[in-house]
């Protein structure tokens, strides 16, 4: 008993984090909490399934379905608004500011006019570092299947996208790739 609780434990301290930024996107923060704990029970109840070094993609796995199971109830709310909102504002001046403002309004309608599956694959793509296996496991798909959803999306995407920079007068910003450090 001893050693299941400090394996839920390490895997708590090691992944609740990551599980509740993920629920946060999915439900909204007023809901993340109870994702994450409810992700954790299922965790303990289910310990002898996880195996050594799966963890993580078997958690996100557990938070996807716990998160299918609140939108079944009608708990789920749009967070990507917010997320934009309260990301990090720029602070290179207002030109900078603008410009992030107009990009992020694009990248937002781009995401809009795509499917729901289109958007969980991308998200869960570029926003939780997960590696392809993980994210395969997540959205309960193989490798190979995930590959391919990936690369539609992101067809998708870009289109998407491209459609709305022209229709905002070809205005695109610039996208900027971080420096690496």
């Amino acid at each position: 008993m001893r050693e299941r609780e400090e394996r839920v434990t390490e895997l708590f301290r090691r992944h609740a984090d990551d599980i509740h930024a993920y629920a946060v996107w999915r439900v909204g923060r007023q809901d993340a909490a109870d994702v994450v704990g409810e992700v954790f029970l299922v965790a303990w109840r289910s310990l002898d399934r996880v195996r050594a070094g799966e963890e993580r993609g078997w958690l996100f796995g557990v938070a996807r379905r716990v998160v299918l199971a609140h939108r079944r109830q009608g708990t789920a709310t749009a967070v990507l608004d917010e997320r934009m909102v309260t990301s990090t504002v720029a602070q290179d001046g207002p030109d900078r500011l603008a410009d992030d403002v107009a990009l992020r309004d694009q990248v937002r309608r781009a995401l809009d006019a795509l499917g729901e599956r289109d958007r969980e694959v991308l998200v869960t793509a570029a926003w939780f570092d997960l590696t392809a296996a993980e994210a395969a496991r997540v959205l309960g798909v193989s490798r190979p299947t995930y590959a391919v959803r990936l690369h539609r999306a992101r067809t998708r995407f870009r289109v998407a996208y491209q459609r709305i920079a022209e229709d905002s007068g070809g205005a695109s910003p610039t996208v900027r790739k971080p420096v690496a450090a």
